[in-house]
């Protein structure tokens, strides 16, 4: 049997003031359902492509957009579906296993804002085993054969994939259009691919292929960031220490292609307030840093994150209305850091002004060349404005590009993956590591993005198939520093699968401080 099979679509649809209809089909193109001749259905399949597009008679909306595709889940040795968060988990994992988001009291996820930045708001979990799910893309293993099925793109709508073992299949949802079809318009309501290869990575580089997607030119990185180190305690003074620590440490290396790059992280301003640094931290402005790590022949990096912000901030005070909002005029919640943040509408168009002039002043002003932006998953946490979830998180993105100085690198975090395909030069592919290998005992029920070193590594591995092809993988952080709860082989373990399997090779540590032992183990990542 194959391990996967042609794909068998469904439409639910209505008109204005009428009930629900459904249409139906087939792979070889047949369509079935009450009044489907309104729809205007038409179903193109070219090579290892589908699409499926309606051209109405009269305005209809579409409710619901399916495919079923057979799949030989009780053969296959392994499934995988990628995680909708780049922070998501996302491994193979037998067809058989299940997918446990909570093991934490409801009170918890609520107090600590655990649901934000997964897909828990808006996904049903099924948590019985052989009912695992993912987005964007997914694929089969058996020996030496995979089956990839995947999104032929995003922007329109992101895509669902569930597993389904008891009847042997992966059902695909993709978003409809958030707004009505008028009549005679034509909407490709879904497209995907069905790609069969020898290996992952074959099977990887031709669905991407297929969707026109590349990785943006770009060298991959080697160096500093401030985070693991400081986290929000940081100053100008420990940052030049820090720069000049990464300065004199790389002298004694052969780089080859990598590029080094000095990155501030967090604890320069209250998040929202990018234009106002803290005067007591940083007297001088941002830009002495920049321009320190410029004139050593560093690429300067900062972390922003531009579509929240926090409670104590001055944005939060001065621009009540800059804030998204549910139906019930609740702000939108996006997690319990800092004094508790929450999301901007990035259709708002004094939003959008601010955000563009806080991406020109940091890159254009300030000199900063590699943004590391962060949770912008907050763009697209309520579909609102006509649009839906792939939309705005597409539109936001293309927000960031177009308002940074030409020339500017970006590494997105906290993003939809399936969104940041080819869009980027660096992404994040797991969550974030941690000062120990697997966090506290009671931390592990705390959802699929939370802090984890060991399921840090699992990600870089489990998402190594895109470094270079969609983008260059951001693995996060290694360690080689004494006061890190980890292994001496658990430290080797994440140094070589960040320099062999991601475009970026960052430490927190202070690299004056290495010995000889250390500085050996970084000498072999290098190769």
């Amino acid at each position: 049997m194959a391990l996967l099979g042609e794909p068998a679509f469904c439409v639910r649809w209505h008109v204005a003031s009428d009930q629900g209809r459904v249409a139906h089909i087939q792979p070889s193109g047949l369509v079935t359902g009450a009044d489907a001749a309104t729809l205007g259905v038409s179903l193109v399949c070219e090579g290892e492509c589908w699409r499926l597009c309606v051209e109405p008679r009269r305005e209809v909306v579409i409710d619901a957009v399916e495919a079923t595709l057979p799949a030989a889940l009780g053969e296959a040795t392994a499934l995988y579906l990628n995680g909708y968060n780049s922070w998501t988990d996302s491994v193979e994992r037998s067809p058989r296993d299940r997918m446990r988001n909570f093991r934490v009291p409801r009170v918890a996820i609520r107090h600590w804002v655990l649901d934000a930045s997964g897909d828990y708001r808006f996904v049903k979990a099924d948590e019985r085993p052989g009912h695992q799910h993912g987005f964007t893309y997914g694929y089969l293993r058996r020996d030496g054969e995979v089956a990839l099925v995947g999104s032929l793109g995003e922007d329109t709508g992101m895509t669902l994939i569930r597993e389904d073992l008891p009847v042997e299949a992966l059902l695909v949802s993709k978003e409809p259009p958030a707004v009505s079809v008028k009549a005679s318009e034509k909407c490709c309501l879904l497209g995907l691919a069905v790609v069969r290869a020898e290996s992952v990575n074959d099977a990887a580089a031709r669905w991407l292929a297929l969707c026109g997607i590349a990785a943006p030119p770009c060298s991959p990185l080697v160096g500093y960031t401030s985070w693991y180190r400081h986290y929000t305690n940081i100053s100008e003074q420990c940052l030049l220490h820090d720069l000049e620590a990464l300065t004199n440490c790389l002298e004694d290396y052969d780089l080859g292609s990598r590029r080094p790059t000095f990155q501030m992280d967090d604890g320069y301003t209250r998040v929202g307030d990018w234009l106002y640094p803290d005067a007591e931290k940083f007297p001088h402005g941002l830009t002495t840093v920049a321009a320190a790590a410029r004139e050593r022949g560093l690429m300067p990096g900062i972390w922003v994150a531009p579509f929240v912000c926090e409670r104590e901030s001055r944005l939060f005070s001065a621009h009540p209305d800059w804030l998204l909002r549910d139906e019930r005029g609740e702000l939108v919640v996006t997690g319990s850091h800092w004094s508790g943040h929450v999301a901007l509408d990035t259709l708002n168009p004094e939003v959008r002004d601010y955000v563009a002039c806080v991406m020109a002043t940091l890159t254009g002003e300030w000199g900063f060349s590699l943004l590391k932006c962060d949770f912008l998953y907050a763009a697209c946490m309520l579909p609102h404005g006509g649009m839906n979830r792939g939309q705005l998180m597409a539109d936001a993105i293309g927000l960031l590009r177009q308002s940074a100085a030409p020339g500017t690198w970006f590494d997105l975090c906290g993003v939809p993956i399936g969104s940041a395909l080819g869009r980027t030069e660096f992404c994040r592919i797991g969550c974030d590591v941690g000062l120990d290998w697997d966090g506290a005992a009671y931390m592990r029920g705390t959802g699929r993005e939370r802090v984890s070193t060991k399921n840090s590594l699992a990600n870089t591995r489990g998402r190594a198939h895109l470094d270079g092809r969609a983008f260059r993988c951001d693995p996060d952080v290694f360690f080689l520093r004494p006061d890190v709860r980890l292994t001496d082989e658990q430290r080797t373990e994440l140094l070589e699968a960040d320099a062999t399997l991601g475009g970026v090779l960052f430490t927190s540590d202070d690299m004056s401080l290495w010995d000889t032992d250390q500085r050996a183990l970084f000498s072999r990542a290098l190769g």
